[in-house]
C-alpha cells in the first residue's frame, strides 16, 4: 500500500490542478454534512467532471486501497457523505449535465451532480416534472444524492420515492469498472433488479455516474388545506381516516406544537401553537373539490379547525423551515434526530409515545413529517456539553426506534443510515445483515466504498 504522499502525488498526475486540492479550507468543508456527527478532515477532495475520470479516481484507490466518500451537496442527514480516515472525497457537484431527454416518452439522463429544482425547472417547459421532492432541500439536494438514500419528500404519498423513478443507471464499481444497470423500459422482468439495490445503497456498492429517470407530467390543478387541532393525537388520528377513505392526497404534512412555535419564534408567522396538518391534492377541479369536501369533514370529526394562513402564505413555504427553525429555538442544543417509518395505522402510538417518552425525561421533542406514508420525523435537542442530558436523549433515540421495529416499521424511512444509525441496523435486518456484506464484497472487494458506512465488514 503506498503511503499518503505517494497517494497524493498520483492523484495530482491523474486530475486537472483545477478539479484536485489539499488546501485546508476545501478540506474543512468536505469533512461534514448536514448530520450533527462529527466530521473527519479527508487526504484531498476531488472534483470529477466524467465518467471515465471517475473510473480512473477509482482505479488508482483500488490499487492503493484508499477509502473513497462520494458527495454531492452534502447535505446527508445521518453521516453518509462524512469521510474515513485517510481516505478522499470524490466531490461530483460538478457533473450537472442533462445527457439525454426523451419528452416524448416522460425520461431524461443526467449526471448524479444536478440540482433537484434545477432539473424540474428545465422539464416545466414540456410540462413535465421529477415527482419525489426532497421536502425542504429541493434547492441543494442532488439527483444522485436522492438515487444514493432513496429520497422522498413531500409528494411521496402520491407518487413514490426516488427508486420507483429510476430506470438505469450507469455506475463504477469498487475496482473501476464502468457498468450500465438497467434500461429505458418502463415494465421489465429480466435478471436481478440492481439498478434498485444501488437505490439506497448510500454509496457503499459504486459511484453513480449518470441517472436514466422517468418523469411524470405537471397537475391540471392544484388544492392546498390546512388545519390546526387540539392535540397530537387527534390530528394523527385524522391522517389515518384520510387514508383509510382512500384519499388521493399528493401531500400532507403534519407539525406538532413545539415545530409550529419553533417556526413563530423564527419566522414570526404568528401561528396557532398548536398541532397542524398541511394538505395537498393534485388532479381535475372536480376531483380536487371532492378531496377538499372529505377532507375538512374528516379533520372536523376530529375536531380541527381551517387554518388560514397569514398573507396568502404557502403551506410548503412554511413548512421548509421546520428544521432550521428547530434548530435556532435553543442556542447552545444540538439535534438528535430520526426518521422512523411504520404502518400508517400506527401514526396516533407513535407520536403519543414520542411525546410521552420526552416529557418523562424532560427532553424537548419535536415530531413532524410525511405522514401520510406513516413517516415521522422526531427530533431531540439536547446539550453535547451536558453528558447526562445528551445520554437522555440517546437512550429516547434508541426507545423510539425499537418501539418502530416491534410496530413492524423501519428505522430509516428516507435519510438512510450513514453512521448515525448503523449500531441499530441489525435489529431491523438481522441474519439479512450478512448477505448484504456478501454483496458489498461482490461490488467493492478491498471496502474502499464508503466503508464503515450502513455496517462495518
Amino acid at each position: 500500500m503506498s503511503n499518503d504522499t505517494d497517494i497524493l502525488k498520483e492523484l495530482a498526475a491523474l486530475i486537472p490542478g483545477d478539479q484536485f486540492s489539499t488546501q485546508s479550507d476545501q478540506l474543512a468543508v468536505a469533512a461534514e454534512d448536514e448530520s450533527t456527527l462529527p466530521g473527519v478532515t479527508p487526504l484531498a477532495v476531488v472534483w470529477a467532471l466524467s465518467t471515465n475520470e471517475i473510473a480512473d479516481i477509482v482505479k488508482l484507490c483500488y490499487k492503493t486501497g484508499t477509502p473513497i466518500t462520494t458527495r454531492g451537496a452534502g447535505s446527508a442527514l445521518e453521516g453518509s457523505t462524512i469521510p474515513c480516515d485517510n481516505g478522499i472525497v470524490l466531490d461530483v457537484s460538478r457533473m450537472t449535465n442533462i445527457i439525454d431527454y426523451w419528452p416524448n416518452d416522460l425520461q431524461v439522463r443526467v449526471q448524479p451532480g444536478i440540482i433537484y429544482d434545477d432539473l424540474n425547472l428545465y422539464l416545466k417547459n414540456d410540462g413535465l416534472f421529477f415527482p419525489p421532492s426532497p421536502g425542504g432541500s429541493g434547492d441543494i439536494a442532488t439527483i444522485g444524492g436522492m438515487v444514493s438514500t432513496n429520497a422522498s419528500g413531500i409528494y411521496s404519498v402520491k407518487y413514490g420515492g426516488t427508486r420507483e423513478y429510476v430506470l438505469e443507471l450507469e455506475i463504477v464499481t469498487g475496482t473501476g469498472e464502468i457498468i450500465k444497470l438497467g434500461n429505458r423500459a418502463i415494465k421489465r422482468s429480466s435478471g436481478y433488479n440492481l439498478v434498485d439495490l444501488i437505490s439506497g445503497s448510500e454509496g457503499t456498492l459504486a459511484v453513480i455516474t449518470s441517472v436514466t429517470i422517468k418523469l411524470a407530467g405537471l397537475p391540471e390543478g392544484r388544492y392546498q388545506d390546512a388545519f390546526v387541532f387540539n392535540d397530537e393525537i387527534s390530528a394523527s388520528k385524522a391522517v389515518s381516516e384520510m387514508c383509510r377513505y382512500g384519499l388521493d392526497i399528493a401531500a400532507i404534512e403534519f407539525l406538532d406544537r413545539a415545530v409550529i412555535r419553533a417556526l413563530n419564534q423564527l419566522k414570526g408567522y404568528g401561528l396557532k401553537e398548536t398541532p397542524s396538518l398541511f394538505l395537498e391534492f393534485h388532479g381535475p377541479r372536480e376531483v380536487l373539490d371532492s378531496n377538499a369536501e372529505l377532507s375538512q369533514e374528516i379533520c372536523t370529526e376530529q375536531g380541527g379547525l381551517r387554518l388560514t394562513l397569514p398573507d396568502n402564505q404557502n403551506p410548503w413555504d412554511i413548512r421548509h423551515w421546520a428544521t432550521e427553525a428547530i434548530k435556532h429555538s435553543r442556542p447552545g442544543y444540538t439535534i438528535l434526530r430520526n426518521d422512523v417509518a411504520f404502518p400508517i395505522s400506527c401514526l396516533p402510538e407513535m407520536v403519543a409515545y414520542c411525546h410521552q417518552v420526552a416529557d418523562e425525561k424532560k427532553i424537548t421533542m419535536h415530531t413532524f413529517g410525511h405522514v401520510g406514508l406513516g413517516l415521522l420525523h422526531a427530533l431531540m435537542l439536547a446539550r453535547r456539553d451536558n453528558e447526562d442530558e445528551w445520554q437522555q436523549a440517546c437512550e429516547i433515540n434508541n426507545m423510539i426506534i425499537q418501539k418502530t421495529l416491534e410496530l413492524g416499521g423501519t428505522i430509516s424511512g428516507e435519510h438512510g443510515i450513514g453512521l448515525g444509525h448503523k449500531d441499530l441496523f441489525e435489529l431491523e435486518h438481522g441474519s439479512a445483515v450478512e448477505l448484504m456484506k456478501k454483496i458489498k464484497q461482490q461490488f467493492d472487494p478491498k471496502n474502499i466504498l464508503n466503508p464503515g458506512k450502513i455496517f462495518d465488514l
